[in-house]
């Protein structure tokens, strides 16, 4: 479950879209993953992998959990 002590750490949340319809003619949501950035009263605010940072009124959060974080990059093995 979300709360504000999640803030700093990796998340996921599932929220609504609204004035859209998902595939089997309900509410459409999509996942955004990444860093917690802020927990207001009306809003969360999370820094996406990609390093957006995405609004989410709280009104429109489905549900929302801490994750592990990433795992390191592997890097290219050296020709040998």
């Amino acid at each position: 479950m979300l709360h504000a002590g999640l803030v700093g750490q990796r998340v996921v949340v599932r929220r609504l879209l609204p004035g859209e319809r998902g595939a089997t003619g309900g509410p459409a949501m999509t996942d955004l993953l990444g860093t917690l950035e802020s927990w207001g009263e009306e809003e969360i605010r999370v820094r996406a992998d990609d390093g957006e940072s995405v609004s989410i009124p709280k009104a429109l959060i489905v549900s929302g959990r801490a994750v592990p974080p990433r795992p390191p990059r592997r890097r290219p093995l050296p020709p040998g």
